[in-house]
Order: structure tokens, then C-alpha cells, then sequence
């Protein structure tokens, strides 16, 4: 009985780790996964109406219409979303995000992956917070 157990179970956990184009759409969860970077200006308070431009390394700047972080949320800008995991692959890839307010800039390079599925896109590397100077 137990042997059985096991069979079963390794054979769950193969089929689980091959990814074909009908398995991926199975096990990739609902979630939309979103990563926020948080500017703040030289006295540390949040900045609010910063205008930000997100790029990748071929040029493609990504667009977040509709995407808006909560009201609570000031000083928090989105650098990537899952609206673009089909963008990037298993190797990192990076984005420059820029943001500009009265004649400041601030920028940072972040990197970004996916899984071999293409569920989700992962921050493999970036700053949680940016200094607006």
C-alpha cells in the first residue's frame, strides 16, 4: 500500500515538473502579481504625481493604464505586472524605471524573469525604495 503511495506520488510530482502548453495553463494560479517601488524625496516623505516610464533593454516601454496602486498607497509606482510576463522568459531581463517631477529624476535598473510556464513574472533584483533628488 505504501509503495503504491509513493508510485503515485512521484509520478504526480513528474508530471507536475513537465510543462507543456496544456499543463501550464493548469497550473498557473489566478493571482496577478504586481511590483511596486516606493519614491520617496530628501526628507524621506512619500512623492505623489511623479510621471514614470518604464523600458526594457529592446526598447518596449511598458504601459500600466489601468493597473493603479491603492489611494493609501502614495509614493508607490508599478515597475512590472504580470500584464507582461509573456514579455520575458526563465533568463533575467533588465527594465530601467525612471520618474520625473518639477525638473527631478530618479531612475533605477530592476531585473525581471518568469517562470518556465509563463505564469507570473518574478523580481529577481531592484531597489524597494528611490530617493527623488
Amino acid at each position: 500500500m505504501t509503495r503504491s503511495i509513493f508510485i503515485i506520488f512521484g509520478l504526480s510530482i513528474f508530471l507536475c515538473t513537465q510543462c507543456s502548453d496544456e499543463q501550464c495553463d493548469y497550473l498557473c494560479t489566478t493571482e496577478f502579481r504586481t511590483y511596486l517601488v516606493t519614491v520617496i524625496d530628501t526628507l524621506g516623505n512619500p512623492v505623489d504625481s511623479l510621471h514614470t516610464k518604464v523600458i526594457n533593454s529592446r526598447g518596449k516601454e511598458f504601459n500600466f493604464d489601468g493597473i493603479t496602486p491603492p489611494p493609501n498607497l502614495v509614493g508607490k509606482y508599478l515597475v512590472m505586472a504580470d500584464r507582461y510576463k509573456k514579455d520575458f522568459t526563465t533568463r533575467q531581463e533588465s527594465v530601467i524605471f525612471t520618474g520625473n517631477k518639477n525638473g527631478h529624476e530618479v531612475s533605477a535598473k530592476f531585473f525581471f524573469n518568469t517562470d518556465e510556464c509563463r505564469c507570473h513574472v518574478y523580481k529577481v533584483f531592484g531597489p524597494d525604495t528611490l530617493v527623488l533628488k
